[in-house]
């Protein structure tokens, strides 16, 4: 696996992690900047920091990550550019003309096999949409499959759960899932298993 392991966090998680970074961009980049993630999501984020060239060695912003926060009506722009320079080989594919089997075939370069290497390929395609690489009509139909699903409602295949949380200073909080984990989108994921984590944290 190369050193600077390829993106496959959410690209929204992405994202939001930059907006967060507007409030002031620190001298250090770390887990503590986003608290409200999980610590697997925390490293997946700095992994993709460091991969695209927006944090260096010492785990400091370079220029480029303060020119992405400070810019916001260029965000899209600057991306693309990023893009283009850290992901060479599959641009360099036309992503006009490219079909989503060959485009799969051609990120596994990078090392990475099964959950995580499809994650990796959202994370991509995500991004290549959200800065305006050219895509085909087959990749920007991917794109559009690995976004949110629709809620549905709870069936027999997903029996509500509750958890109890009883406060230090009085009264409790209940967490009622019923869910089918399986037919989450990653994102989602992400989001109720952060719950978790800080419900059983607090209990503990």
């Amino acid at each position: 696996m190369p050193p600077h392991t390829v993106p496959y966090v959410p690209f929204r998680t992405f994202l939001t992690a930059l907006e967060t970074l507007e409030r002031g961009c620190p001298n250090q980049l770390d887990r503590s900047l986003w608290p409200s993630y999980s610590g697997a999501i925390q490293g997946q984020l700095l992994g993709a920091f460091r991969f695209l060239g927006l944090m260096d060695e010492a785990q400091c912003p370079t220029a480029e990550l303060r020119e992405l926060v400070a810019k916001k009506d260029s965000r899209r722009a600057l991306l693309r550019r990023i893009l283009e320079r850290n992901y060479a080989a599959l641009v360099a594919l036309d992503l006009s003309r490219t079909s989503p089997h060959q485009l799969e075939e051609a990120t596994r370069q990078y090392g990475l096999t099964g959950a995580t290497h499809k994650k990796a390929l959202s994370f991509f395609l995500q991004a290549a949409q959200y800065s305006g690489l050219p895509l085909s009509v087959l990749l920007r139909a991917k794109t559009r499959g690995s976004g949110p699903r629709r809620h549905r409602a709870p069936t027999a295949d997903a029996p509500a759960v509750a958890k109890t949380v009883h406060l230090k200073s009085g009264g409790t909080v209940t967490l009622t899932a019923a869910v089918d984990l399986f037919s989450l989108s990653a994102a989602d994921r992400d989001f109720v298993f952060e719950l978790i984590d800080k419900v059983q944290s607090y209990a503990e």
